[in-house]
């Protein structure tokens, strides 16, 4: 009992999903519970044609409430009653099956929606830390394959033993009502099927885990051979990566071939024991027809109910297996939704407010942090820029420079020590606020395979054609994209392939200009650029910084000659703070 509430405790976050419907739960179970009734009723005239209207009865059989019907005394009508009505029971127990496949497919499907959003929103708000860790195909697997465990998991812990529980109760007072004794012994193989169904239950779970594992794999080999197609063609690697994916695809095949053996195994084991079953029912059945204690229509009727039964019993004691071959999945999505977000808005947060085109004021007071608890990367380290000043940061490769002003727009929070805009500590402020007022133009610029347009404005989407021009005009950026096919309009490819590292960079610039932050952040913007490339770029980022509090870390001394300080680190400490400009 301790394990099934410890369980509980894990399937709580994607419990709480089926809570979210519980407009349809409760007409769910009424249609399952109400359908068997219809199906258990179905052998019924069958037993009133052979007794009454075929062979007729002698028998000691107890009388039920069903053989008290009134029914027609001739033969000839009889036939037609039993026959109409196992069409009439068989009609309505298919059509509430129906209903109540159908309500919980809705019902289901929304569930999957709902946790599919929250899987992916989350993934957005986690830091990049939990991305590092985590491949970008085993993540699409979770959301893609995995999100679908909510609904097998309330299927299977819920609606599916609820159907067998109630054509067990529905069956088995039918069937107590011809002949208890022999219901009894239907009954007994339950102990045999619930041994069997905990034996193979373990193994399944660690095939499926093991089968969902690798898939990430082979997702994730896929995922990054066609993100860097260029390198793999270029350095020839396109054998070892065919190699990797066959390994992966004979281990999937392996795998699954194993998987279906146990279930397989599992699902003969149990036909064994239930056949078995049926022919010791049968046996005791057939002798207690002819000593008189049974008719023959309740032996017909009892063999329907038998494999009626059976299957409700089966299937209920299949619920711990099959909930089994899904808690790898249901493990993988809980993991995501129970991730630590680092960075979190407080409740209080407050608005942080700044006029358009100017800067704000930016302090780092005794700032620590490291990306693991016991090696800091970041020591004590104190920064002041006034609104409107640029600030160069310069030092060695891993030196913490990226780090230090990645705790601007708060991808990360200091372990000790603050980040401050406008006075106020970042984590005071409204979350979006402080990403809104800070913009970035990476090493690497990352577009998407969308227009140019759409990549400019992505940070601000209700940006008018005109703003974008504008933006792209000030970054120059606006002179090769008016060279382009369908200029504004026209389609780059994955990370902005088609587009010369010049070219990205001057549009990941007009993405900043356009953002209209009061803080700008640029990570070496032209450490990759040929030199009339360097020269545009700098000078885009010059009208960029006009009147905004800029920080931009360089190799190059010449590319921060104009900035008002200058800052050294090295090993995470500040070595060198030089106010001024530096002389060429």
């Amino acid at each position: 009992m301790n394990g099934f509430s410890a369980k509980l405790q894990e399937w709580r976050p994607l419990l709480k999903y089926a809570a979210r419907q519980w407009r349809a739960l409760p007409a769910i179970l009424v249609l399952t519970t109400v359908g068997p009734l219809f199906t258990s009723l179905a052998p019924w005239p069958l037993k009133i044609l052979v007794d009454r209207a075929l062979v007729g009865t002698n028998t000691r059989e107890a009388v039920s409430l069903l053989d008290r019907l009134p029914l027609p005394a001739d033969k000839k009508q009889l036939i037609l009653v039993a026959a109409g009505a196992s069409v009439v029971l068989f009609v309505l127990g298919i059509l509430l099956e129906a209903a109540s496949t159908w309500v919980w497919s809705l019902a289901g499907q929304r569930m999957v929606r709902e946790l599919a959003f929250d899987l992916f929103a989350k993934l957005q708000r986690l830091n990049p830390t939990f991305h590092h860790k985590h491949t970008v195909g085993d993540l699409l697997s979770r959301l893609t394959g995995d999100a679908w465990s909510a609904y097998t998991l309330v299927d299977g812990l819920l609606i599916t033993p609820w159907q067998n529980v109630a054509t067990l109760v529905w069956v088995g007072a039918l069937a107590w009502m011809m002949d208890w004794k022999l219901t009894l012994l239907s009954l007994a193989l339950a102990p045999a099927l619930a041994f069997t169904a905990r034996s193979f239950g373990r193994r399944i779970k660690r095939r499926a885990k093991q089968g969902r594992q690798n898939e990430s794999k082979l997702f994730s080999l896929v995922h990054q051979t066609l993100t860097i197609i260029p390198i793999v063609q270029t350095f020839g690697t396109q054998t070892r990566n065919r190699e990797q994916f066959e390994q992966l695809a004979d281990s999937a095949i392996s795998i699954s071939q194993r998987q279906s053996l146990l279930k397989n195994t599992y699902s003969l084991v149990t036909g064994v024991l239930t056949t078995t079953g049926v022919a010791i029912v049968l046996f005791v059945g057939a002798r207690r027809v002819m000593t008189g204690a049974l008719s023959i229509g309740s032996l017909l009727v009892f063999v329907a109910y038998l494999k009626s039964m059976q299957a409700a019993a089966s299937g209920l004691l299949q619920t711990h297996g099959a909930i089994k071959s899904i808690e790898a999945s249901v493990e993988r999505v809980t993991e995501i939704l129970n991730a630590t977000e680092q960075v979190q808005e407080r409740p209080d947060a407050k608005r942080l407010d700044w006029r358009s085109g100017q800067g704000i004021a930016v302090r780092f007071e005794n700032v620590t942090f490291g990306y693991d608890k016991d090696r800091a990367v970041l020591h004590k380290v104190n920064l002041q820029a006034s609104a409107g000043e640029t600030v160069a940061i310069v030092g060695p490769t891993g030196a913490g420079k990226s780090t230090l002003l990645s705790l601007l727009s708060r991808l990360f929070d200091p372990s000790e020590g603050k980040v401050m805009l406008g006075g106020v500590d970042v984590r005071d402020l409204r979350l979006e606020d402080v990403r809104k007022a800070v913009a970035v133009v990476p090493q690497e610029p990352l577009l998407l395979p969308i227009s140019v347009a759409d990549n400019i404005a992505y940070g601000r989407p209700d940006a008018t054609r005109a703003e974008i021009m504008a933006a792209a005009e000030t970054a120059h950026a606006s002179e090769f994209i008016e060279r382009m096919p369908q200029k504004y309009d026209t389609i780059i490819g994955e990370r902005g392939a088609t587009l010369s590292a010049g070219q990205r960079q001057r549009i990941a610039i007009a993405r900043a200009i356009i953002r209209d932050a009061a803080v700008l952040v640029l990570d070496e913007p032209t450490s990759a650029l040929d030199a009339e490339s360097e020269k545009l770029v700098m000078d885009a980022v010059r009208r960029l910084c006009a009147g905004r509090t800029c920080f931009m870390i360089a190799h190059r001394l010449w590319t921060v000659q104009a900035a008002d300080q200058i800052i050294s680190l090295e090993h995470g400490r500040v070595v060198e703070p030089v106010a001024g400009a530096v002389a060429t």
